[in-house]
């Protein structure tokens, strides 16, 4: 009886290493590349955002992570940001940002929440050299006490003042 326990408990225990050791390869096999990007990043006056190329390293598919973690680690966008879902298709682009994200754009101030967006807006559609941006928050429409984003940015800030 002792005999069949301790082999039971064996094979739970390789089962058990087995599948860890498989997510590890797995984890392993995502690639990692570091590419050279341009963030949209506000100015010393928050009037403009200005190019800046920057090297950004990249884990598997996640170019949107990639350039969201970017941004942030640039101080552009608020610390707890993050990618909920993103897709291109042809040369639109659709960017579902997480609630950490919607509450502190609500909580920046009408030109912080213009350099917050115009940094995303900018980065996202040069990078991709897309069309238009859709941006929501948690799936819903970014709402702000300064303005309902329902629409899709169609229009990089960079070369103009933001007002």
């Amino acid at each position: 009886m002792f005999k069949k326990i301790l082999a039971a408990m064996l094979c739970v225990c390789i089962l058990v290493l087995g599948v860890t050791g498989c997510s590890g390869q797995q984890k392993k096999e995502q690639s990692e590349k570091t590419e050279t990007v341009s963030l949209y990043l506000p100015d010393e006056q928050a009037e403009y955002v200005e190019e800046t190329k920057m090297e950004v390293k990249i884990t598997g598919e996640d170019v949107a992570g990639a350039l969201i973690a970017a941004l942030v680690e640039q101080g552009a966008l608020p610390e707890g940001t993050a990618v909920k879902k993103f897709s291109k298709e042809e040369n639109v682009l659709t960017l579902d940002l997480n609630q950490a994200f919607a509450d502190a754009l609500m909580e920046s101030g009408t030109s912080g929440e213009t350099m917050i967006l115009a940094s995303i807006v900018d980065t996202f559609l040069v990078y991709y050299g897309a069309a238009s941006l859709t941006l929501t928050a948690e799936g819903q429409t970014l709402e702000t006490g300064h303005a309902i984003y329902d629409e899709p940015f169609t229009q990089v800030f960079a070369a103009a003042p933001i007002q």
